[in-house]
């Protein structure tokens, strides 16, 4: 009986450790308090948001309101590029990395964009 106690409880234990592992690939960076993957091609990062975020543009009369995934790219000269905020730029310091753009601001605390599998984009892009 404890042998067989002993046995569930490892596997419980592994089955833990393999389901904490596989929720905290879920998403690799979190901004704006969202989720977001990050993959990377030869222009520089791509980050997408795993859920749709709501963002507020002001605009006075004509203010408007935006629920969608985005999709922000950040480039190798730092020039930044987002699908809902348009235009801007994006640096990386020791405490994470940034887009900023013309009436919003995208942090990454504590965070620095690595491309998966290795061979990073730019880490020219210093704040």
């Amino acid at each position: 009986m404890i042998s067989r106690l002993k046995t569930l409880s490892t596997s419980l234990a592994i089955f833990g450790f393999l389901s904490a592992a596989a929720v905290a690939q879920e998403f690799g960076y979190v901004g704006d308090n969202h989720s977001w993957s990050l993959t990377c091609n030869t222009s520089g990062y791509v980050l997408k948001s795993e859920y749709p975020v709501t963002r507020f543009f002001e605009a006075g009369a004509a203010s408007s309101v935006t629920r969608e995934k985005e999709t922000l790219y950040l480039g190798r000269s730092c020039d930044a590029s987002s699908t809902t905020m348009g235009e801007g730029k994006w640096c990386w310091a020791n405490g994470g990395f940034f887009a900023e753009f013309e009436s919003h601001r995208v942090s990454f605390p504590r965070q620095e964009p690595i491309c998966p599998g290795g061979g990073d984009v730019s880490l020219a892009c210093g704040c």
